[in-house]
């Protein structure tokens, strides 16, 4: 029992240094490609960030994490990020809507794997889900996130994201 209670312990402190670890970026300047290519690892910590801070806490930076990651991706020339309606099916949800376009540009940062539409959206569905579930209470029930947390545990997310991602 005091094992768990250390782990449990050392887990949650981990979490927490890891959520401070980003400061948003200041005045930065997104002009040209390597303006973009700079801030590829604070983009990466930004994913991080936003995926492990309880939405309800520190909401200004939220906010400003948010605008500087969607200003990001919009004018990255190297992200190429689908919204599908058969695949979003939370996209009433800001928070869950960031964190899905979050994941398929960190996952596609990581491996620069660019092209796998596959691949980039079940990174960001995987990180749907765990945003989700780690601010159940927080964020609205949502059916679509509730839907993809089923498929996962079923074994059929994979096969879903295949068939319609296409």
């Amino acid at each position: 029992m005091k094992t768990f209670r250390l782990t449990l312990v050392l887990t949650l402190l981990s979490f927490s240094a890891f959520a401070q670890d980003f400061e948003v970026p200041k005045n930065y300047k997104l002009q040209n490609v390597k303006d973009y290519d700079i801030y590829e690892k604070e983009v990466i910590k930004c994913v991080n960030w936003l995926s492990n801070t309880p939405i309800n806490e520190q909401k200004d930076k939220r906010k400003e994490a948010n605008a500087f990651l969607i200003q990001w991706i919009f004018g990255s020339s190297k992200i190429h990020i689908e919204i599908k309606q058969e695949i979003v099916t939370f996209s009433d949800s800001p928070d869950l809507l960031m964190i899905f376009m979050g994941g398929w540009t960190k996952y596609s940062l990581e491996t620069k794997n660019f092209d796998d539409k596959i691949k980039g959206t079940m990174a960001g569905i995987e990180l749907v889900i765990d945003l989700y579930t780690k601010n159940k209470g927080l964020i609205s029930k949502n059916k679509g996130a509730e839907k993809y947390i089923k498929m996962k545990e079923k074994g059929t997310l994979l096969e879903y994201v295949e068939k319609n991602a296409k």
